[in-house]
C-alpha cells in the first residue's frame, strides 16, 4: 500500500517536473485579445494609472495593439510576434526590438541582446542597451487578476546614451503566463551613480483571450 502510494506520488512529481521543463511556445495572439493592467510606482507601492491593451492585428511577424492609458487618447504600439516592443505608445522606437522574449522558452535559457531606443520627436535622443536575458524558472505569484503559475524572465545590463554622456544599468523582469498569452506582471528598474532612480511596473487586472 505504502509502495503504491509512493509510486503514485513520485509519478505525479515527475509529471510536474516534466511539464515545467517543457518549452513554452509562442502565443497565438488574435485580434480582440485584451489585457488591463494597473501601473505601479514601487517606490510608494501605489498605483498611479491604468492601461488597457487590445490587439488590432496579429500574424506570424507582428502584433499591433491599441493602447488606452487612463483618460489619454488611444494610441498605437507595435510588437514582434513574440511580444517584443518595436514601437511603444510613448513614441519610443526599438531597433531591432526589445528582445525580452524568445520562444520557445524554458527555464535556464540565456542569451545576450543589444538594441537601441530612439524617440524621433526628441531629435537626437538615443540609448544603447546591452542585456543578458535569463529565463529564471516557474514561480507562483498573485496580482489583482488572481494567482498564477508564471515563467520569470529577467533582462539586465548597462545602457549608454548615444547623444549625451549619461549611463547606468537597467533591468526588466516579466512573469509570463501561457494561458494569458502575455505577462501578468512586468517591472522596470534603472540605476545610475546616485542609486536606483526608476522602479515601476504593470500588474494584470483582467484579461480576455480567445
Amino acid at each position: 500500500m505504502r509502495l503504491a502510494l509512493a509510486f503514485v506520488v513520485g509519478c505525479a512529481a515527475l509529471g510536474v517536473c516534466a511539464a515545467e521543463s517543457d518549452p513554452v511556445e509562442r502565443p497565438q495572439v488574435k485580434p480582440g485579445d485584451s489585457w488591463s493592467y494597473r501601473r505601479m510606482d514601487y517606490f510608494t507601492n501605489q498605483s498611479d494609472g491604468l492601461l488597457r491593451d487590445t490587439v488590432n492585428f496579429a500574424n506570424e511577424r507582428v502584433i499591433q495593439v491599441i493602447s488606452k492609458r487612463g483618460r489619454d487618447k488611444e494610441s498605437d504600439s507595435a510588437y514582434t510576434a513574440e511580444w517584443n516592443f518595436v514601437a511603444s505608445p510613448n513614441d519610443r522606437v526599438f531597433d531591432p526590438h526589445q528582445g525580452l522574449f524568445k520562444f520557445p522558452m524554458r527555464p535556464g535559457d540565456t542569451r545576450d541582446w543589444v538594441y537601441n531606443v530612439k524617440v524621433p520627436l526628441e531629435g537626437s535622443y538615443e540609448v544603447r542597451h546591452q542585456r543578458r536575458v535569463k529565463v529564471i524558472g516557474w514561480e507562483e505569484l498573485t496580482v489583482p487578476a488572481g494567482k498564477f503559475r508564471a515563467l520569470r524572465i529577467e533582462s539586465e545590463g548597462p545602457f549608454q546614451r548615444v547623444d549625451k554622456p549619461i549611463s547606468g544599468t537597467s533591468k526588466e523582469t516579466a512573469w509570463y503566463v501561457p494561458e494569458a498569452k502575455r505577462y501578468v506582471k512586468w517591472t522596470f528598474e534603472n540605476w545610475n551613480f546616485k542609486g536606483r532612480v526608476q522602479w515601476w511596473g504593470l500588474e494584470l487586472l483582467e484579461y480576455k483571450v480567445q
